[in-house]
């Protein structure tokens, strides 16, 4: 299960994180594993597109990150959608892949007692 970032107070840790960018989408990220979860937060501003495009892309984008759940060292997202962006399947993926490699060492084989014991939530 992927948490939810609390308002105000989960936002205060982004300020000083530069964030990662890559075709439109701009990640930011700060480990923490007393957190005992991955926690994510998305932006989508109305540029983007209408409420359609705009849920669609959030749907897909915490279904990637689902996909990686047990990959993802425990910790803050912040995922920032800044242009319209290609949101086929495949590209996103790829997207999401590369942000995440370039932010945090991502563990090559989960660890089954972690995985069990790890939530995510988004």
């Amino acid at each position: 299960m992927i948490g939810r970032i609390p308002r105000r107070l989960g936002f205060e840790r982004f300020r000083t994180v530069r964030a990662v960018r890559e075709g439109g989408v701009a990640l930011r990220a700060v480990p923490d594993p007393a957190s005992g979860a991955v926690r994510v937060a998305f932006s989508t501003p109305r540029r983007i597109g209408s409420a359609v495009v705009r849920n669609r892309l959030r749907r897909q984008l915490r279904e990637a990150f689902r996909a990686r759940a047990a990959t993802i060292p425990d910790g803050w997202y912040l995922v920032s959608v800044e242009r319209p962006v290609d949101d086929d399947w495949g590209s996103l993926g790829t997207t999401v892949d590369n942000l995440l490699a370039r932010t945090l060492p991502v563990r090559s084989q989960p660890d089954m007692a972690a995985t069990s014991s790890s939530r995510v939530v988004l």
